[in-house]
């Protein structure tokens, strides 16, 4: 059985339902038709609260980068680092499983050829057009 009242605590919160079914262990469903048909009136609170907890989350964000970049925090830290076949960093769980929210997760190569292409082709470039 669905708690209303913790549906509303957490709504009110500014957590989507996606979110509240995870927390409340339930189907993503239930919490969406329990929104809708008892809170309707607090949408418009919900978003506030949304965009407050997004804007905070943002700034926080900002001022932690602020100190030092991801590329160097990624040079110093390197031990809790693995490279994927792309030559991307992602951190290694086994080595950290909990990291901090500012922690870069993922450092992408920016000279595999994935990426090479993905700006050749964003560019508009044409080999025809090179020369006259």
């Amino acid at each position: 059985m669905l708690d209303k009242e913790k549906v509303k605590e957490l709504y009110l919160e500014g957590y989507g339902s996606s979110q509240i079914s995870n927390i409340l262990k339930c189907k993503p469903e239930t919490v969406r038709k329990c929104i809708e048909r008892n809170f309707k009136q607090f949408k418009i609170s919900h978003i506030a609260i949304k965009i407050r907890n997004k804007e905070i989350d943002r700034i926080t964000r900002h001022e932690s980068k602020q100190y030092m970049s991801d590329s160097t925090f990624v040079r110093k830290n390197r031990s809790i680092y693995k490279t994927n076949n792309d030559g991307d960093l992602i951190i290694d769980r086994n080595v950290a499983p909990v990291t901090t929210f500012d922690t870069p997760r993922i450092f992408r190569n920016e000279n595999n050829e994935k990426q090479v292409n993905r700006k050749i082709v964003k560019s508009g470039y044409r080999k025809g057009e090179l020369f006259f």
